[in-house]
């Protein structure tokens, strides 16, 4: 110890560089004579090899000799006292601030007196009779406060002790502490953190806050790191803040980052910026601000404040990524502030240092500032165990003592299981003996079984304060609890998982809107015989916060309860996948909810069915299952544009929304009856339901210029009769009663994509007919084919699209349309309605594929009637099968759900129909009565038989309802099929 009582100053030469000196009685101003730090001191103390060193330095000015902030630091300390940091363990105490007098008093200077006080035995620590440095700096400051001079210091290293008188033996009277109630108190806290309220009882972290509260008084933020479950929390608000109170620091209330980090500083900072909330919010929020440092200057210098951030790790595992991000900015700033009037400690899990690395600040922070928090051990452990209940005036016997030690070598982060492991002691001590015992110790399960058979009586029994409970909770109790607790886990990589405060609302919620629900979860939390006062969860809510929360009383409970284990374990799928769900819905609301960023696929599909599988265990956010639902309805639409559904039959139908739990009837009804949505889903959303089976609308579509389709719905009584002619196998054919009716056949010029060979445009007067409501199909075809043979053999599976019976039958020849049609003839008339099934004329196809009957003038009709398509102005790939449609082949019929208004499908696109006219290149002589119009002549065009309607590989033009196309009668191909008409009587004879 080097002890210096006159007077220091510092000579700076020409460049700016300085050299301090000590004076000596015969020193002069020059420097002469008098100690120089850097040319003298420095090189004896770099000799001595000294692994202690105390100096105390007691002269007016003194502070300027002894660094009072960091930049100071590096202009004194390297250059002039260097050796110092060759110390392992130093101590500097200057008198006085660098503007500051010591002042002389009558036998000894201020300081001085204070110092020998101060190293007297009346002011050792009665426990251990030492006196440390941090203990006499703490004394002489109390001595000096109000005398006009404040003693400052520095050190590096451990704490040192100066003297040792040895523990003074004492007799203490037992004076036990009582609660509210005049009852003793419980001295050990079980789950719970320990605080200023019960510091009394809070023993064993002596050094550590001591080390701590050293580094407090040169750094401005320490970091105290630790393993889960080793008392760091106790450590600061039942060991350091308590001391610093009684040294005048002003503690803010310390605070949690939660959900809103940036919420909770701004309003931990509210009262002191009153008057200037906006300075405050633009400090706290801008980015482009100067963060804390406008805040700090206006801050009060009369006392040291402190800010504590307890379970820093919180920042990691449960609030919003943008606030994290600058939260950790502005409190890492305070360290760079000179003189900040604030300090920051933060308690930080050991297992989260990774992501604190990740900003340069906090790593350099926690490089160069970490308090690392041991485990508790020797002395210190047992004066954990033995001194609260001494306090209380018990004993922990020698047995249990030693068992209890036995114990904790076995148990890694034995801390938690110990404390709850005593307070169990507690409630079931010896009160005549005034002991705790091994054999109660070993009834309550010892170290390991403690917790665990408490948490099993808490979850299983309402009245688990009994010896011997009775009182089973309920199977639905008992499942509320399990959800509870699974809900205050955040799921985290591999095995490991972490405790996650919640809002109470959120916990509450897990009742849905059932208010009873709620007051039962409200019971089992806080009631008399819940959770909270079975010590496994608290709740709270101070006034900084927005809303009262839930949270696990300990992370023990996450390892060592063993049914909380199997719990996690077995849901930790459905915890998983739900934790990727809220973290991708966040991305979605942060971008707009851009149909982008939402889930699709196999990724979906798998991610319903597992949340379905855990629906009664995990719980995902509101915006989670927005997301989810925004997810599937997308997928659904997707689905129903898709060609997948073209040719679905229901038993395919019924397995895919076994797969796909998006694909449900309830759903298509909700897209269905949406008149937002667009036509195409809409009626994809109908074919569905009709193949599920459910009656749907018949739909009428209206297509304007633009293509913008309107739809509306066809009243069945305004539809023609339908008549079912009953094939055999179950096969029916739908025929449409065609009323009788004068209309304009062909085109006029005007008409987009219209061909010469439809004009002129000519009036034909039509009979009354049956019409196919839909293409013939291939079962139709097979069954048919199947009947005996007219003129020709038909080919029962024709088509070279298969993979459902009711796509349309193509690759057929015009012989084999009629060879069909005769035979259908027949059988109807030998079993059946007894129709003389045919082709149609061309003149009839038109007319019930326009579904117009009018006897308007031509220029009338024009004008108000004839349209393109039976829909109007344009096609539409929503409507029909054509090339823009994109499929590439044919669609089971009915699939586009638009009917004409005579109730008839498929009229534009699919497959081209035969009809019964030869081809003749203009309707100059055509029929007007509505039949077909035949070539006596075979030679050249004659040879050519007449379609109609279009097909998946032909354009727009070639769909219209005047549109005709010609090709060989033996012709056949892919985009040829047919449509049959009948009447009960033979209206002219059909030569093949």
């Amino acid at each position: 110890m080097i002890y210096f009582s006159g007077h220091g100053f510092r000579l700076i030469n020409r460049i700016g560089d300085g050299e301090a000196y000590l004076a000596t009685s015969d020193s002069q101003p020059d420097g002469k004579n008098a100690i120089s730090l850097d040319r003298e001191l420095n090189p004896l103390l770099r000799r001595s090899s000294l692994s202690n060193l105390v100096v105390m330095l007691d002269c007016c000015h003194a502070g300027a000799l002894l660094p009072e902030n960091r930049g100071l630091d590096r202009i004194l300390l390297e250059p002039s006292l260097s050796a110092f940091k060759e110390k392992q363990d130093y101590y500097l105490i200057a008198a006085c601030r660098s503007e500051q007098v010591a002042w002389e008093d009558e036998e000894y200077s201020l300081f001085t007196a204070a110092l020998l006080e101060g190293l007297s035995p009346q002011q050792a620590d009665p426990e251990t009779g030492e006196i440390s440095a941090d203990r006499l700096f703490d004394f002489v400051s109390r001595e000096l406060r109000g005398k006009g001079q404040e003693p400052i210091r520095m050190g590096v290293g451990r704490s040192l002790i100066l003297v040792k008188y040895g523990a003074q033996p004492q007799v203490k009277e037992v004076n036990p502490l009582l609660d509210e109630k005049k009852e003793l108190r419980c001295p050990y806290q079980g789950l719970l953190a320990f605080t200023k309220k019960e510091r009394p009882f809070f023993f064993g972290r002596k050094r550590v806050v001591d080390d701590i509260k050293s580094k407090l008084d040169r750094l401005n933020f320490v970091p105290l790191i630790g393993a889960s479950g080793s008392g760091k929390s106790s450590v600061v608000l039942a060991g350091l803040i308590p001391w610093l109170e009684e040294l005048g620091w002003q503690i803010l209330e310390p605070i949690k980052p939660g959900f809103k980090p940036l919420t909770m500083l701004e309003s931990l900072l509210l009262p002191y910026f009153r008057d200037d909330q906006q300075l405050l919010d633009q400090c706290i929020n801008n980015q482009d601000s100067e963060g804390l440092k406008p805040l700090l200057e206006l801050f009060p210098r009369e006392h040291k404040f402190l800010l504590v951030v307890d379970q820093f790790e919180e920042l990691f595992t449960f609030a919003l990524a943008e606030q994290r991000d600058r939260f950790i900015e502005l409190i890492t700033q305070v360290a760079t502030i000179p003189d900040s009037p604030l300090a920051v400690v933060a308690t930080m899990r050991a297992d989260f240092i990774e992501p604190c690395l990740r900003y340069d600040s906090l790593r350099k922070l926690i490089q160069n500032n970490a308090e690392y928090l041991p485990d508790l051990r020797g002395l210190d452990l047992l004066e954990a165990i033995t001194e609260p209940a001494k306090l209380q005036g018990y004993e922990v016997t020698k047995e249990l003592l030693n068992k209890i030690l036995e114990d904790i070598k076995q148990e890694p982060g034995f801390l938690p299981l110990l404390e709850f492991a005593l307070t169990q002691l507690w409630q079931k001590r010896d009160e005549a003996e005034h002991r705790l015992t091994l054999d109660t110790y070993e009834a309550i399960g010892g170290i390991v079984g403690a917790l665990n058979c408490q948490a099993d009586k808490v979850y299983q029994y309402r009245d688990y304060e009994e010896e011997k409970p009775v009182k089973e909770r309920t199977e639905a109790e008992k499942a509320l609890i399990k959800r509870i607790f699974l809900n205050l886990l955040q799921i985290g990589d591999g095995e490991k998982d972490t405790r996650l405060r919640q809002p109470k609302a959120f916990i509450l919620s897990l009742a849905g809107d059932n208010q009873e629900g709620q007051k039962v979860l409200t019971e089992l939390i806080e009631g008399k015989q819940g959770l909270v006062k079975g010590r496994l969860l608290v709740t709270g809510k101070t006034e900084r916060e927005e809303e009262a929360w839930v949270d696990l009383a300990h992370e023990a409970l996450i390892e060592k309860w063993d049914n909380l284990n199997l719990w996690r374990t077995e849901t930790r799928k459905g915890r998983e996948l739900a934790k990727q769900v809220d973290k991708d819905a966040e991305s979605w609301q942060k971008n707009n909810k851009s149909q982008d960023y939402l889930w699709s696929g196999d990724k979906l599909a798998d991610a319903e069915k597992v949340l379905q599988q855990y629906k009664d265990t995990v719980e995902t956010t509101d915006l989670a299952q927005e997301f989810l639902q925004a997810s599937s309805q997308e997928e659904l639409r997707s689905y129903l544009r898709s060609p997948d559904i073209d040719n679905l039959e229901r038993e395919t139908l019924e397995k895919e929304a076994v797969r796909k739990l998006f694909l449900n009837q309830e759903r298509l009804w909700q897209l269905l009856t949406d008149e937002k949505e667009k036509a195409q889903i809409r009626l994809s959303a109908s074919w569905l339901l009709k193949q599920w089976g459910e009656e749907v609308p018949i739909w009428k579509a209206e297509v304007d210029k633009q293509g913008k389709i309107a739809l509306s719905i066809i009243a069945e009584n305004d539809l023609p009769a339908t008549v079912i002619e009953e094939l055999e196998g179950g096969i029916n054919l739908e025929m449409v009663e065609i009323l009788g009716g004068e209309f304009w056949m062909g085109s006029p010029e005007r008409e987009e994509g219209s061909y010469p060979n439809e004009r002129p445009q000519h009036k034909v007067k039509v009979s009354p007919f049956l019409m196919g409501k839909y293409l013939v199909t291939q079962a139709q075809w097979r069954v048919v084919a199947s009947l005996p043979k007219v003129e020709r053999n038909l080919n029962p599976e024709p088509s070279h699209y298969k993979g459902n019976s009711c796509r349309p039958v193509e690759s057929i020849s015009w012989y084999e349309a009629v060879e069909f049609c005769e035979r259908l003839s027949r059988w109807s008339q030998e079993r059946g309605k007894g129709y003389q099934y045919r082709l149609p004329s061309e003149a009839e196809w038109e007319y019930a594929c326009r579904a117009v009957i009018s006897e308007l003038t031509l220029a009338e009709w024009n004008q108000k009637y004839n349209q393109p398509f039976h829909f109007g102005e344009k096609i539409s790939p929503a409507l029909a099968n054509y090339l823009e449609t994109l499929r590439g082949k044919t669609t089971t019929v009915g699939r586009f759900q638009v009917a004409n208004l005579f109730g008839l499908y498929d009229m534009h696109g699919n497959v081209l129909e035969w009809c019964t006219d030869h081809w003749y290149k203009k309707y100059e002589d055509a029929p007007n009565d509505g039949s077909a119009w035949l070539s006596e002549n075979e030679a050249n065009e004659a040879n050519f038989r007449l379609l109609r309607g279009g097909s998946f590989r032909i354009t727009p033009d070639y769909c219209r309802s005047a549109a005709r196309y010609q090709e060989r009668p033996n012709l056949r191909s892919d985009r040829i099929g047919l449509r049959v008409v009948a009447s009960s009587r033979t209206v002219y004879s059909v030569n093949s």
